[in-house]
């Protein structure tokens, strides 16, 4: 079968399944056949035209070549997308409820989905909305898990409730019931905006050019989404028990360069007129840790990359929403393609141009993937609940957060996560570092 045959296959089908199946056992497992191989592996599910041509720019003669002209071909053309199935309308209340029987509680507003929970006669629930024109609810629980409950099943709470503006108001005259019940049930409601966190926030540098360390506290938070993606569940509560400092910002261009001059530093990834002020990219987890590694030479101290737990819990900023700002996606706020705000899309945007996290972070959201000290797994079965690292030191796959400015804004909320091979470079994958306190 031609490789023209296999580009119409593989467009008529919408998949490269075939050509993988017909490439395989083909590549050497290393040299300069691997190396295409892990660039094609890395593009090749890309919606993308540019992804394509910069790997025929790499490899003109390349095995994939004669495919990845004709998907460039293909995308540039603009071929219609389907559009997915509109999700129910919810409207957005915040009431306290209680279950008047044993309730299932499930994935989404309807008996034919995955259950996720169980609710217990008497248990009470924050319902965060309402399905329109159906009686389902939307609702969390106090052991962070979420999802929907039919409405017959639960009703108002009489210890009391915690209505927002958007919720069904009260009878004129009526006179609320006070109850200890009605305080605990005020204080599991999240709040519409984050809160300043009730720590004091110290900024530091271990030297001039070393990034600008923030320190924080330990901690217990919820990590991951109950709502989320597979791979942010289970959500589960984690303790940190020692306080440590993170870099306010992502390890920029400038600060990378001089650990390259300095001979700590072997990869020069930025192109010519790249400014200072932007966040390095294009780096493999081994870079980074190579970063470090010069900084810790360099200080005296103990740098390395955050822990996965570490990250999220400085990046939610003491907030349970799913951004930190809130639940909704609000322009400016994040770098990504489609967050909005006057950014240059060909590129992340220079740190400090979005506005900080209630801990004082900044670009936590989008800009560029930043790589963590775990190993990848598909979900958090099994995570360590006490904030450390999960995994061995020789893993294949590592973890990177927060999403970047070539990503949708799926990919840039505090639960976001993804998985890359620690010796690939890429060019939206880049890192913020950690430093152990004494």
């Amino acid at each position: 079968m031609g490789v023209v045959m296999i580009c119409a296959l593989a467009l008529v089908s919408g998949s490269f399944g075939l050509v993988d199946s017909l490439y395989a056992g083909v590549l050497p497992k290393d040299g300069d056949a691997r190396y295409e191989l892990i660039f094609w592996e890395s593009i090749r599910d890309s919606d993308r035209p540019e992804d394509y041509e910069a790997y025929l720019k790499a490899f003109p003669d390349g095995r994939f070549a004669p495919l990845a002209k004709a998907r460039s071909v293909y995308l540039r053309k603009g071929p219609a997308k389907s559009v997915p199935p509109a999700g129910p309308e919810i409207e957005e209340i915040e009431a306290v409820y209680e279950a008047i029987k044993t309730a299932n509680l499930r994935e989404g507003p309807s008996a034919k989905t995955r259950i996720v929970g169980s609710l217990n006669q008497g248990d009470t629930v924050l319902v965060t909305g309402r399905v329109a024109g159906r009686n389902w609810y939307r609702i969390d629980m106090d052991s962070g898990l979420s999802g929907f409950v039919y409405g017959g099943l639960i009703r108002p709470s009489p210890e009391g409730s915690a209505a927002s503006e958007t919720a069904p108001k009260k009878p004129a005259g009526a006179k609320p019931r006070q109850a200890a019940k009605t305080v605990k049930a005020l204080a599991r409601r999240k709040p519409a905006a984050p809160k300043a966190p009730a720590v004091q926030i110290k900024e530091f540098k271990d030297c001039p050019e070393c990034p600008l360390m923030i320190s924080l506290p330990g901690g217990r938070f919820v990590m991951g989404d109950a709502r989320g993606d597979r791979t942010e569940r289970p959500a589960h509560a984690v303790s940190i028990s020692k306080s440590f400092a993170i870099g306010k910002h992502e390890v920029t261009v400038g600060q990378w360069n001089a650990c390259v001059l300095d001979g700590g530093c072997d990869y020069s990834p930025q192109q010519a007129g790249t400014a200072p002020e932007s966040p390095v990219r294009d780096l493999s987890w081994g870079d980074a840790r190579q970063y470090v590694k010069w900084l810790g030479a360099k200080t005296g101290k103990t740098y390395r990359l955050p822990t996965e737990a570490e990250w999220e819990y400085a990046a939610r900023g003491g907030t349970k929403t799913r951004y930190w700002w809130g639940n909704k996606l609000v322009k400016g706020k994040a770098n990504c393609k489609d967050c909005g705000g006057d950014y240059d899309r060909s590129a992340p945007a220079k740190i400090s141009s979005l506005g900080p996290n209630p801990f004082g972070l900044h670009e936590t959201n989008g800009g560029v993937w930043e790589w963590v000290l775990d190993c990848w797994h598909k979900n958090y079965q099994g995570a360590p609940k006490d904030g450390s690292a999960r995994g061995q030191d020789n893993c294949r796959e590592r973890v990177l957060r927060g999403g970047s400015w070539r990503n949708d804004s799926s990919y840039v909320h505090s639960a976001s996560r993804f998985k890359y091979d620690a010796d690939v470079r890429y060019l939206t994958n880049g890192f913020r570092v950690v430093k152990t306190q004494e």
